[in-house]
């Protein structure tokens, strides 16, 4: 299979290679990558990397091999997964645990974008005072995690009692992924309206 590999080259970060599909573990799940995320600490650890970096964390695809154990999604799902390397191939191990399924009608390539950037969105938010009935500042919340905004609108929806979606893990973040997609695209169409002076 092809694999994107680190080169050492800053000119040309990485470079295809073929390489060995990988065998999963007990545990995991072998992934047929349809889109990945490039995360801006991968693209810091490509200007120096180690002989062993296999750069990918955030993909999607589907399951073409399910975990051995029996855990996790059955062949043929659709599902977003946040390997710990290796998502930059056609094929990735990926654990369980760190897979969700797709809901219908979000593409591969926008839920790729989501594991690392909305883990990093909840984990800041779990470490904050409830939200209900409070304004948030989230500091260049947009050039880090945008989905932080989305996160926070959510969450304090939830301690208003007003909805309830599981949001503890990455799954949860699949199972939310139409709100979050129905939130940023109604706020990317304001922003256009202000810009330009267009009919809503």
């Amino acid at each position: 299979m092809q694999r994107l590999i680190p080169t050492g080259d800053a000119a040309r970060p990485v470079a295809f290679a073929e390489v060995a599909q990988p065998v999963p573990e007990p545990g995991e799940a072998l992934i047929k990558v349809q889109a990945f995320a490039p995360n801006r600490g991968e693209t810091f650890l490509l200007e120096n990397p180690w002989p062993e970096l296999l750069p990918g964390k955030d993909i999607a695809g589907l399951v073409v091999q399910a975990a051995a154990d029996g855990s996790g999604p059955g062949i043929g799902t659709r599902v977003v997964g946040h390997p710990a390397q290796g998502g930059w191939a056609e094929y990735a191990s990926v654990p369980t645990h760190s897979l969700a399924v797709l809901p219908d009608g979000i593409d591969s390539a926008r839920a790729a974008a989501l594991p690392l950037a909305g883990i990093t969105a909840l984990r800041l938010l779990r470490t904050a005072v409830s939200l209900a009935g409070r304004r948030v500042l989230l500091t260049g919340a947009y050039a880090g995690s945008p989905y932080g905004c989305d996160l926070a609108a959510l969450v304090s929806l939830v301690e208003q009692g007003r909805l309830h979606p599981e949001i503890s893990s990455i799954a949860g973040w699949a199972q939310t992924a139409d709100t979050l997609v129905d939130l940023r695209e109604r706020r990317i169409r304001g922003k256009a309206v202000l810009l330009t002076g267009g009919a809503r």
